[in-house]
C-alpha cells in the first residue's frame, strides 16, 4: 500500500472518529431537563383550551428537540418572594415568565441571563418579532444587555359604558381627547336620580345613580397622569425624588387626579366606593351603568365578558387623554433565563424562549384574552380574528405612546409604589397636596438611599 493511500485512509478514520466524538458530545448536551414555570394552569382550569395549548406547545417542542425534556412546574404562591429565595440558593427554575413590575431587582442582582447570548446561539431568534418599546422594557440602554424577551403585555386604557353615555346624552370620547375633555365628559356623565348632571342646578350629590369616573389611590392607575403632564416621580438615575415628585408638573397631575373626586365630584370617595362594591363587584356596577368610565388594562376584558350583566353594547375602550404628552404605561411579562444556568442547558433554554416568543405559541394569547402578545405578528392576527377588532386595535394603537413600568427600572419600586399609594390616599382624604407630597419626597428619598 502506498504511503499516500495509507495517509488518506488514516485521515478518513480520524475524521470519522472526530465526527463520532462531536456527535456524542452534542447528544450528551441535548439530554437535558429544563425546569420551566409559566405553562401550568390552576387545577380548576385543567382541560381548558389554554391547558391544551400549553401541553401541545411543550410536546411539540420536545419532539422538535430530541433529548430535551420540559419539566413544567406550577407557579408557587407568592412567586416573586419565593423566586428571590430560590435564585439566592441556586434552586430557581431555568426559565420562567417574569412580571416586569419586579424585573429590576433581578437584573440589579445579576440573576437573569443576557439574552444576547441566546441571539448568538439561536440564529432564528430575531428581535424584529417584538414591539420595539415593549422589548425596551428588558434593556436599560440601546446596545446593552437584554434581560428577557417579551411574552405578553397591556397598556392602560380607559374603559367606558356606551349605554351610560347614551343615557346622559354625551358623545363618547375619541383618541385625541384631553384632560379638559375628561373633566367635562365625566361631569356630564355624573347623574342624580332626577337625571341632573353635576353641572346642573339642583344636582343632588347625595343621590348619585351614575358616576362619571372611578378615582382610586393606587399608583399603577395614575402614574401615567404624571407623564402625560411632563412630570416624573424619581430622577432617571434613581437617586432622588426631589425635583421630580414635587415638581410643578407632577404636583399639577396629582392635583388633577384629586380634583376629579374632590373638586369635580365625578367619583365617590374611598368610603363611598367601598359601600357600593360591598353589595356588588365593581365590574357589575360598571355594566349596570353606575359607573361610566374607569382605568384598566386588557385583562379586565376577561372579567367583564364573563359577567352576567355583560352585553357588547355596554363595553368600549379609548386611549388615555393628553395634557402636554400622550402617555400610558405598559404592564408586561417576559421570558427570562437564570444567569447561572448550566452550560449544557443554555442552548435548550434559549431554543425554548425562541419557540415561546415565536408566532406559533404566541397565537395562543388570543385564547384567554388576558393580554396582548409581545409578538407583533401574533398581536396583529389577534386583532383581525377578534370578535370586536376595534377594541383590540385601540390597545395596540396605545403601544406607541406607552412607557415601561418603573419596576423594570428601579429595584426598590415596589416599596416606593406603596408609599405613593399611601400618599395619594391621604391626598384623596383632603390633605394638602404640596405638604403631603413634600413629606413623601423625604420618605422616598430615605428609601432610595438604602
Amino acid at each position: 500500500m502506498s504511503r499516500q493511500l495509507r495517509s488518506t485512509r488514516l485521515l478518513l478514520v480520524a475524521l470519522a472518529l472526530l465526527g463520532l466524538m462531536i456527535s456524542t458530545a452534542a447528544n450528551a448536551q441535548e439530554d437535558v431537563t429544563l425546569n420551566v414555570i409559566g405553562f401550568v394552569v390552576p387545577l380548576e382550569e385543567q382541560g381548558t383550551p389554554l391547558d391544551e395549548a400549553y401541553q401541545s406547545f411543550i410536546s411539540t417542542f420536545e419532539e422538535e428537540h430530541p433529548g430535551v425534556t420540559i419539566n413544567a412546574l406550577e407557579t408557587p404562591p407568592e412567586f416573586d418572594t419565593q423566586l428571590l429565595a430560590d435564585l439566592a440558593a441556586g434552586t430557581a427554575p431555568d426559565v420562567w415568565s417574569q412580571d416586569a413590575s419586579t424585573l429590576a431587582r433581578l437584573t440589579d442582582a445579576e440573576y437573569v441571563l443576557d439574552m444576547n447570548e441566546c441571539l448568538a446561539l439561536v440564529p432564528e431568534l430575531t428581535l424584529d418579532r417584538f414591539f420595539p418599546n415593549v422589548l425596551a422594557i428588558h434593556q436599560r440602554e440601546e446596545g446593552g444587555p437584554i434581560y428577557g424577551l417579551p411574552n405578553d403585555f397591556t397598556p392602560m386604557v380607559i374603559y367606558y359604558n356606551p349605554e351610560s353615555f347614551e343615557l346622559a346624552g354625551v358623545t363618547p370620547p375619541t383618541s385625541d381627547w384631553t384632560w379638559d375633555d375628561l373633566v367635562q365628559i365625566a361631569q356630564e356623565l355624573t347623574l342624580d336620580s332626577a337625571g341632573r348632571s353635576v353641572l346642573d342646578e339642583g344636582f343632588d350629590a347625595d343621590d348619585v345613580v351614575q358616576y362619571g369616573f372611578r378615582v382610586r389611590r393606587f399608583a399603577f392607575e395614575w402614574i401615567y397622569r404624571v407623564w402625560q403632564n411632563g412630570g416624573d416621580v424619581i430622577s432617571p438615575d434613581g437617586t432622588t425624588a426631589s425635583g421630580y415628585l414635587d415638581s410643578p408638573e407632577t404636583i399639577e397631575a396629582i392635583t388633577f387626579h384629586r380634583d376629579l373626586m374632590l373638586e369635580y365630584g365625578v367619583s365617590p370617595d374611598e368610603t363611598g366606593l367601598g359601600e357600593l362594591t360591598s353589595a356588588n363587584p365593581f365590574l357589575t356596577l360598571f355594566l349596570q351603568g353606575q359607573f361610566a368610565m374607569f382605568d384598566r388594562g386588557h385583562w379586565e376584558l376577561v372579567g367583564l365578558r364573563a359577567n352576567e350583566n355583560y352585553a357588547p353594547e355596554r363595553l368600549a375602550v379609548v386611549g388615555q387623554p393628553t395634557s402636554v404628552n400622550d402617555a400610558t404605561v405598559i404592564y408586561e411579562s417576559g421570558f427570562v433565563i437564570r444567569a447561572d444556568i448550566e452550560e449544557e442547558k443554555k442552548l435548550a433554554a434559549c431554543q425554548f424562549v425562541a419557540a415561546a416568543t415565536d408566532r406559533a405559541y404566541q397565537d395562543t394569547k388570543a385564547i384567554t384574552g388576558i393580554a396582548i402578545s409581545g409578538n407583533q405578528e401574533a398581536a396583529a392576527a389577534a386583532v383581525e380574528s377578534a370578535e370586536f377588532p376595534e377594541i383590540e386595535q385601540i390597545f395596540v394603537d396605545e403601544v406607541a405612546s406607552a412607557r415601561a413600568p418603573y419596576g423594570s427600572i428601579y429595584a426598590n419600586w415596589p416599596t416606593i409604589e406603596e408609599l405613593l399609594n399611601v400618599m395619594m390616599e391621604e391626598i384623596l382624604a383632603g390633605e394638602d397636596v404640596e405638604e403631603t407630597v413634600a413629606a413623601y419626597v423625604e420618605e422616598i428619598n430615605r428609601e432610595l438611599e438604602r
